[in-house]
C-alpha cells in the first residue's frame, strides 16, 4: 500500500469495524490476564491450585487468539497488510513471542505433564514478556497522543 496521509489513515481507521471490534478481545485479555496473574502468584503461595491457573490460561489464550484474529484484520483495512505492517512491527513481532510462549506451555502442560516446574517457568515468562508488550504499546499510544494533540494546536489535523 503506498504512503498514505495521517488522515487518509485516520479514515480508515474510522471506517474500519474492527476498530470497535478487536479492543474488546485486546481489553479481555488484560482483564483475564492480570486475574490469571494473581492466581499464579496465589498458585506459587498455595492458595489455590494450579487447575485453577491453568483454566485463566486458557481463557487468556482464548482472548489472545480473538485479539490476534482481529488484530489482523484491523491492520489489514488500515494498513494494507495482514501483519508485520510498518507501523505495528515491534508489537506483532511481540504477539508472536507472547503466542509461541503460551504454545510452548501448553505443549508442556499436555504432552509433558510431569515437566510442572517447566511449564511455570515458561508461563511465568510468557506472563512478563506479555506485560513488557502491554507497556511498551501502552507507551507507544501515549506518545501517539501526545503528538497528536500537538499537531492539533499546531493547526496541523483536522479534528
Amino acid at each position: 500500500m503506498p504512503l498514505q496521509s495521517v488522515s487518509q489513515i485516520d479514515e480508515r481507521r474510522r471506517a474500519s469495524k474492527w476498530t470497535r471490534i478487536h479492543p474488546i478481545f485486546a481489553l479481555g485479555q488484560l482483564v483475564v490476564f492480570l486475574v490469571s496473574a494473581v492466581l499464579l502468584v496465589l498458585y506459587f503461595n498455595g492458595h489455590v491450585s494450579f487447575h485453577a491457573v491453568h483454566i485463566s490460561v486458557l481463557i487468556k489464550v482464548a482472548f489472545m487468539a480473538g485479539a490476534v484474529i482481529t488484530g489482523a484484520f484491523w491492520e489489514k483495512d488500515v494498513y494494507g497488510k495482514w501483519w508485520f505492517a510498518n507501523e505495528y512491527f515491534v508489537e506483532d513481532v511481540m504477539t508472536v513471542n507472547v503466542f509461541a510462549l503460551h504454545a510452548l506451555y501448553l505443549f508442556c502442560v499436555y504432552v509433558w505433564p510431569q515437566s510442572l516446574p517447566l511449564s511455570l517457568a515458561l508461563l511465568s515468562f510468557a506472563y512478563f514478556v506479555y506485560g513488557v508488550n502491554v507497556g511498551q504499546y501502552i507507551w507507544r499510544h501515549a506518545l501517539n497522543q501526545k503528538h497528536d494533540h500537538r499537531s492539533v494546536a499546531r493547526g496541523e489535523r483536522a479534528a
